[in-house]
């Protein structure tokens, strides 16, 4: 009984995984189809479908980095590309591949290339600019405004310490006055006024600085090199693809 019983299993079991081979080559051969035609979202379509009946069919997943190649999403192909090297070491069309996409993805941005100053990033630039104010500006090129913003930060630091300085005399002296009591405390009283105009101009300084960095600087989905940026945590995805990368570091 018990032998009949092991019996089945095994025979559901071959047939399940008999089955899933056929499924993944069938999807593979539509995918073949519709890539020699070169309708690559039904290619890409099928090579997933592929690689989730069978994970480790490198011909399907060489076929999904071909597509993403030629719709020249080339660091999904490098992944991909890399991926198949995985499975199936010493594969020569995933390694061609990958000789002409390295040099495609180190490419400089079209900004760059044509010259034009690419923004920074609001959030680098206000950190910056409230570290010390005009640092973001510099970091962000624009020099005329760093230096503005830096030169009267430091006038009015300059200017509160004088101030201060003074202020703290003026004090003594009317603590320590035997004579002129009403000349020293108004001498004390416009020291303490003195003081509060740099001060004010301290702060206002510093925050026309980060909210300057706010108005000039790029959003993250504006920005042309937010991928570079994220080169960190690459994650391939999309609808239909059946296995994301993540963390993929090259």
């Amino acid at each position: 009984m018990k032998r009949l019983v092991i019996t089945a299993l095994l025979t559901v079991f071959i047939t399940n995984v008999f089955a899933a081979d056929s499924l993944a080559v069938k999807y593979y051969k539509y995918a073949i189809t519709y890539h020699k035609q070169n309708d690559l979202n039904k290619a890409l379509q099928y090579y997933n479908a592929a690689v989730k009946k069978d994970k480790k069919m490198w011909q399907a997943w060489l076929g999904l980095g071909m597509c993403y190649y030629n719709m020249k999403k080339y660091r999904n192909a490098k992944l991909i590309f890399k991926y198949v090297l995985m499975i199936k070491p010493g594969e020569k069309t995933a390694e061609k591949y990958l000789d002409m996409i390295n040099p495609k993805i180190n490419e400089p941005s079209k900004t760059a290339a044509t010259g034009k100053k690419q923004k920074k990033l609001k959030g680098d630039i206000m950190w910056r600019s409230a570290v010390f104010p005009g640092l973001g500006q510099f970091y962000n090129d624009e020099l005329v405004k760093g230096y503005i913003y830096s030169l009267s930060f430091l006038a009015s630091t300059a200017a509160v310490v004088k101030y201060t300085i003074d202020q703290q005399q003026a004090v003594d002296a009317y603590y320590n006055a035997n004579t002129d009591f009403d000349v020293k405390y108004k001498a004390a009283q416009d020291a303490n006024s003195r003081v509060i105009i740099p001060l004010a101009m301290l702060g206002t300084v510093w925050l026309i600085s980060i909210v300057d960095g706010f108005m000039t600087g790029a959003e993250y989905d504006k920005i042309g090199i937010d991928m570079n940026r994220m080169n960190s945590m690459i994650e391939i995805k999309g609808d239909m693809l059946a296995l994301n990368i993540v963390n993929y570091r090259y």
